[in-house]
């Protein structure tokens, strides 16, 4: 049997995001120049952001209601990372996304999540949240003598045709689970014209990138043979309760586990013998 437990020597991830969405606080742009001030310590690359792709974790808005000048949208998200950009957030008035491209362990990340809360309170005094979520993008890269059958369960893979005419060219699937504080949810895909950020993630995860040297290789399809899972694992609240800091760092700390222990349980033992480095 292959250790599950532990940091991976050769961990997959490669991309982890948390949502926080509460009920709108429409100040917020006057109140950044101030919380500027305090994340610039740690996060010191700042953007202004005009958001204008609707979806779950983004907390956007439709063009239409993004106020323009000249037909240039205005900034209605502000984003502000470390220098390398390998983490940060970005703030809006329903949502904060703290972002890392590099993660080892979930304590040292939900450290930076506090770090982000506590300034954004010292502001909004409180705040009435809608959804906590986090999410794990993890690349399936099979070596040259391996496929994506040693690492993945069949139930996840992409369907192959018994008739030699029609040779799979890739797959999706989904799948939706229950669990202790909410909903988690499952894609893996492969296969050509695919890339490794699902679009609804894309605007957020090119601010990761430096913006003044456009890097080529952001949004390649994923080489032949590799697969991503991506792992999302909500709380969703029917009415929107008012929450502490501490109050939103164990929800989150919760669904973490639940990421965690799914990711571990539905990989292969092969799988995780390569990742440890045996």
């Amino acid at each position: 049997m292959a250790i599950r437990e532990g940091v991976l020597k050769y961990q997959p991830l490669f991309y982890v995001l948390t949502s926080i969405r509460f009920q709108p606080w429409m100040l917020l742009p006057n109140k950044i120049p101030d919380i500027q001030d305090l994340l610039r310590e740690r996060f010191p690359v700042f953007n202004q952001v005009a958001v204008t792709v609707q979806g779950v974790n983004l907390g956007s808005v439709p063009q239409e209601n993004v106020p323009s000048r000249d037909g240039i949208p205005k900034p209605n998200a502000w984003a502000f990372h470390k220098q390398d950009r390998k983490i940060g957030c970005q703030i809006s008035p329903d949502q904060i996304v703290i972002h890392a491209l590099e993660y080892e362990r979930f304590v040292d990340f939900a450290e930076h999540v506090q770090f982000v809360l506590e300034v954004y309170l010292k502001f909004a005094k409180h705040a009435d949240v809608n959804s906590i979520g986090i999410r794990y993008l993890d690349r399936i890269a099979p070596k040259s003598s391996e496929s994506l059958a040693d690492y993945m369960p069949a139930e996840f893979r992409p369907f192959e045709s018994p008739n030699e005419s029609y040779p799979l060219l890739g797959g999706h699937s989904q799948s939706s689970y229950q669990t202790a504080d909410g909903i988690l949810q499952a894609r893996f895909w492969t296969g050509q014209n695919m890339l490794s950020v699902p679009n609804d993630l894309v605007p957020i995860y090119i601010l990761t990138q430096d913006t003044f040297i456009p890097n080529p290789n952001i949004l390649q399809p994923l080489p032949t043979g590799q697969g991503i899972l991506d792992t999302d694992s909500i709380w969703i609240a029917n009415e929107p309760p008012r929450m502490t800091k501490e109050q939103i760092l164990q929800t989150l700390s919760r669904l973490h586990t639940h990421a965690n222990d799914f990711f571990r349980s539905v990989c292969s033992d092969h799988a995780f013998k390569v990742w440890q480095g045996e």
